[in-house]
């Protein structure tokens, strides 16, 4: 739950954005008025007192109008649309989720739900007055114990190709490595096209005579190269981008608006692609420059990297003595694999993001997604002093394809370095390993990846996209599923598929 000065800031913010939007000067009194509304929705959301927290919303937008500051209009939609994902999320009675959980294990019990809520491995909360499971939980379970997960036949078959897949990736390096020669840290390139096709039926496009259309795309990396853009559908309507050193990789697009049957847009991305094999010497790693830039940059509190005393006091109890900056990382994320168990929070990622601190929830909860774990060690690198940031893009490894989101640690001489430590945690889970395969994959994860994910957005998340959107994104957090507006209002249905393939 978030802190009331992490609300009061949150808030603050909006409306401040909302000033920048701007009503006649006479009308002052009623801008905020507004704020005040906002806040004490934003509030009423953060202790999921949905339905009232919708009524407020509802009504910033009736006072709005049409010729209100579009950005609280704005805030509101977007407080409207995460209100909505809550209560999807938070939607389980106890029967529901008996039932849920009857289907998922073979061998379940009744008794075992009480059990399991007992140890705190089922979400729940009071929603509006009424205690509710989140529709996640059944899933989730299966993170707890690895023998949960081999109830679970659909599970275990998938783990158990995901770990191959990778031990496979780790075994090919390691023989590079032992066949000697210098030292390769991006090797065996692969040319993938990337490919993003989305389908708007005419019914679900607002009024208007464009429709404006944001796809990711790849941002260059050492690991990411030649990124040029193959083919766009319609042809002539990209408007802007991509740029491939930015923090944000984005093609804009322009289309006509069709006014009759639906509408297809489509690009497609090719890039060459490595896997990244950083064999830091950790004796040689030069001191870094406090002074700098980057140094600065990558250390600072931010409001989802919360460097507070609890944070810093952690991460100093975990490094200990170890002065290594790459030993530190190394401490940092071992205990983060072994204490932070992941589990899909993804239903209120955005909401967190509003009102709450991605790496205070894990902090507190010891338990977080892709997004929230890697924001958590980022925060706890930041706490002694190294450089970290979170990156996020698709991944497509042979057994399946995601978004993801992994960290980087800076070190000097080297650069950035990368830190996943959720696939490092998920990926030990598969049955049947052995001791030596999961210290194998535990240590492909620091400083290894693989060629099958790339970065579309760098730094920070919840990026604003460029030129801005001016209805509420669909998912503010990470920038790996195309946006579309037409008319000023959110396309809020589409059909959409992504591929990427070797060429």
């Amino acid at each position: 739950m978030a802190t009331k000065s992490v609300l009061a800031l949150c808030a603050a913010a909006l409306i401040a954005g909302c000033i920048l939007g701007g009503l006649p000067e006479n009308a002052a009194g009623g801008e905020k008025a507004l704020g005040s509304l906002l806040q004490d929705a934003i509030q009423l959301e953060a202790g999921l007192e949905l339905t009232h927290a919708a009524t407020l919303y509802d009504e910033i937008l009736r006072r709005c109008g049409p010729t209100g500051p579009p950005d609280l209009a704005l805030a509101a939609q977007q407080g409207l649309r995460r209100v909505a994902s809550l209560r999807a999320g938070f939607a389980w009675s106890h029967a529901d989720l008996d039932q849920a959980l009857a289907k998922a294990f073979s061998g379940y019990r009744p008794e075992d739900l009480s059990q399991w809520e007992a140890r705190g491995w089922l979400y729940a909360r009071d929603v509006d007055g009424q205690k509710r499971y989140h529709v996640s939980d059944a899933t989730n379970l299966a993170f707890f114990a690895t023998t949960l997960r081999r109830r679970n036949s659909r599970l275990a078959e998938g783990d158990r190709l995901f770990a191959k897949v990778f031990l496979e990736a780790a075994a090919e390096l390691n023989s590079r490595r032992r066949a000697g020669g210098p030292p390769q840290p991006y090797l065996l390139p692969q040319t993938y096209v990337y490919t993003v096709k989305a389908v708007l039926h005419q019914a679900d496009l607002p009024p208007g005579d464009v429709v404006r259309a944001w796809f990711p795309t790849p941002l260059e990396t050492p690991a990411a190269q030649n990124i040029r853009v193959v083919d766009v559908q319609p042809a002539g309507t990209p408007r802007l981008g991509p740029d491939v050193q930015a923090t944000l990789g984005v093609i804009y697009l322009g289309v006509p608006r069709p006014r009759e049957g639906d509408l297809t847009v489509s690009i497609a991305i090719a890039f060459d692609t490595s896997h990244t094999d950083l064999d830091v010497d950790l004796h040689r790693i030069p001191p870094y420059d406090p002074q700098s830039e980057v140094y600065r940059r990558f250390t600072r509190s931010e409001p989802q990297i919360a460097l507070n005393p609890k944070t810093v006091e952690l991460a100093r109890s975990i490094v200990g003595q170890e002065q290594n900056p790459y030993r530190q990382a190394r401490r940092l994320y071992d205990w983060v694999c072994q204490h932070c168990t992941y589990n899909y929070v993804w239903h209120q990622r955005d909401a967190t993001f509003t009102w709450g601190c991605a790496s205070e929830e894990v902090r507190q909860r010891r338990i977080g997604d892709c997004v929230t774990q890697s924001m958590f060690y980022t925060a706890l690198c930041r706490s002694v002093g190294l450089p970290a940031r979170v990156v996020n893009g698709p991944v497509f490894p042979p057994c399946f394809k995601n978004d993801h989101v992994w960290a980087e640690v800076l070190f000097p001489g080297w650069g950035w370095f990368p830190v996943d430590v959720t696939y490092s945690e998920v990926i030990t889970m598969a049955p049947d390993l052995n001791g030596d395969q999961r210290r194998e994959l535990r240590d492909f994860f620091f400083g290894r990846t693989d060629r099958w994910r790339f970065c579309s957005q760098r730094d920070e998340l919840s990026q604003p996209l460029v030129p801005a959107k001016h209805s509420p994104r669909k998912r503010a957090t990470m920038f790996t599923y195309p946006e579309f507006e037409c008319g000023g209002r959110d396309v809020d249905k589409a059909v959409v598929t992504w591929d990427c393939r070797p060429r």
